[in-house]
């Protein structure tokens, strides 16, 4: 396995791990040590291998947690290929390895021979060229055989680096020779390249086939055959076959509506291995049929690269759409909701200079107005993105300033507020508005997931290295693991009348305007953390909004 680090002071730092369980932490006794994050445990997780060749990664009970995704785990979980987790503050992705089949094909290469070597003549054995009355019953019930397996190996997959590997197995099992290689012109430069070797040998060195003898069977479009090459006196000089020692060899063009896609090659050193025509006419037979499926299998791999890609660009149409959407409906929404929020402001004020109303009725209404007007701002700044100053920001401060509009309803829900706000914490460069808006969505949020006594909201800052942290913590029933990672997602949302826009507007205004981050902690029946970091001292440049 390799994992590569995305993230820190390692990033681009790579990790070679073997064996089945692979652990990963601080301390250096870890196949993959992360000396350099603070917020990584000494022994912090590891990743064993599940079912059907999946990695599964697990915490092991570390401080700070492993996430996947913005998705903190608690049992092992399966990494989709190529999916980054989080240790700390530190990323990695699991590498795919080349295969021990892809690097024996890498090895392979063609041997330039001499100009004799290049003149010689060879055994032409065009398929078919023997009728079926000079085969025995024996060697017509093997090739019966060997044509229902060769079958079973070209149907099994689709994925051409797998097909050609059970194609050179089938032939093997039934052809006296040594080794095996297919050889595939690529698409691009054209240039023959090995893709496919038997046996798979890694880390043997360079393995060498003769040029020539590939070269002749494309030209001539037929299957050739090298019989007891050492003794003949017409190879008696040739550079490729006394060097590589090749007793025999057959090498089958692979033929698809007359253009070369490569060729099958084989040979032998032994001298009881010595391939006869009957051999040569049985693998030009599987070229034949063998062509049909590199092609088709190319083809899929082709439509399925094709149909990501597709894939892709409509996901990121639908995002752009959505966005589209997002500003026609604030802009429209902000309209109307500051026509009625600016005349009940005055109303309001009428109301209280004639003193109809007592104090906590006031008070509860400049709150509720001055959330109306925050929703109002927060819209606009949808519809008509503009530039904001940031400034040394005190998130105590915003935290409180957030909270003193929601108390009364803290207060009338019956909640228990929890609040632990660390002394001495460093500012850090934000909009403060902007942070408001998340201190408040997040809080709404947990007041609205906690339903059954007894309702506990928590709200807490840390210093945690050069970040600070603010966390906001429910006791409410928590978040299905599945519905985690779309929690973010703009127009999802698990609430009946919810809009799905909370989260995603949190997450663009911590990571894309502040540079920070933003997770979510969440175990069913047990509640759900939101934790946003902040780095101290950030951008000092005006956040786009």
């Amino acid at each position: 396995m390799r994992l590569r680090v995305l993230t820190g002071d390692m990033n681009g730092y790579e990790f070679e791990a073997s064996g089945d369980v692979v652990t990963l932490g601080r301390r250096a006794e870890n196949d993959v040590a992360l000396p350099l994050d603070p917020r990584v445990s000494r022994f912090h997780s590891q990743i064993s291998r599940g079912p059907d060749d999946t990695w599964l990664l697990e915490d092991v009970g570390s401080t700070n947690g492993t996430f996947v995704g913005r998705r903190r785990i608690y049992a092992p979980t399966a990494l989709a290929p190529r999916e980054p987790f989080r240790l700390g503050r530190t990323w990695l992705v699991i590498e795919e390895e080349p295969a021990a089949a892809a690097l024996a094909a890498e090895a392979v290469v063609l041997v330039e021979e001499s100009e004799a070597r290049q003149n010689a003549v060879v055994y032409s054995v065009q398929p078919g060229a023997e009728s079926e009355a000079e085969l025995d019953t024996e060697e017509l019930a093997r090739r019966i055989e060997v044509f229902r397996g060769v079958s079973d190996a070209l149907g099994s997959t689709l994925d051409l680096s797998e097909l050609l590997i059970e194609l050179l197995r089938s032939i093997m099992r039934v052809m006296p020779a040594e080794r095996a290689f297919v050889l595939l012109y690529d698409n691009e430069t054209r240039e023959l390249e090995a893709r496919a070797v038997w046996p798979v040998t890694e880390g043997a060195g360079e393995v060498a086939i003769s040029r020539s003898i590939v070269e002749q069977a494309i030209e001539q479009h037929s299957t050739l055959l090298l019989s007891d090459a050492l003794t003949d006196a017409r190879f008696g000089n040739v550079d490729s076959v006394q060097d590589l020692r090749i007793r025999s060899a057959i090498c089958a063009p692979l033929l698809r509506a007359g253009e070369v896609l490569g060729v099958i090659f084989l040979d032998t050193t032994g001298a009881t291995h010595v391939f006869n025509r009957h051999d040569a006419e049985l693998v030009g037979s599987i070229a034949a049929q063998a062509a049909i499926a590199i092609e088709n299998a190319r083809l899929y791999t082709e439509l399925l690269e094709a149909y990501q890609d597709l894939q892709l660009a409509q996901e990121q149409i639908i995002r752009s759409e959505k966005l589209s959407i997002i500003g026609t409906l604030s802009a429209t929404v902000a309209h109307d909701m500051a026509n009625v929020v600016s005349p009940m402001i005055t109303l309001v004020d009428l109301a209280l200079d004639r003193g109809k109303v007592d104090e906590r009725t006031e008070a509860s209404l400049e709150r509720q107005l001055q959330r109306l007007l925050a929703l109002v701002e927060r819209l606009k700044s949808f519809a008509r993105p503009e530039a904001m100053q940031m400034a040394p920001t005190d998130l105590n401060e915003v935290v409180k300033g957030a909270l003193s509009l929601i108390r009364t309803e803290v207060h009338h829900e019956g909640v228990e507020l929890d609040l632990e706000l660390a002394a001495d914490l460093p500012v850090v460069q934000a909009v403060p508005t902007q942070l408001d808006r998340v201190v408040l969505n997040l809080a709404l949020n947990a007041l609205d997931a906690m339903e059954h006594e007894p309702k506990t909201l928590r709200i807490a800052t840390e210093l945690d290295g050069d970040e600070v942290a603010l966390s906001v913590t429910d006791s409410g029933p928590g978040i299905p693991p599945e519905l985690q990672e779309r929690l973010f997602e703009p127009f999802f949302t698990t609430k009946p009348t919810g809009t799905g826009m909370g989260l995603f507007s949190c997450r663009r205004i911590v990571e894309e305007e502040h540079g920070g981050t933003i997770e979510v902690d969440s175990r069913v029946g047990e509640g759900t953390t939101v934790t946003v970091r902040l780095p101290i001292g950030g951008a000092t440049e005006p956040a786009s909004m």
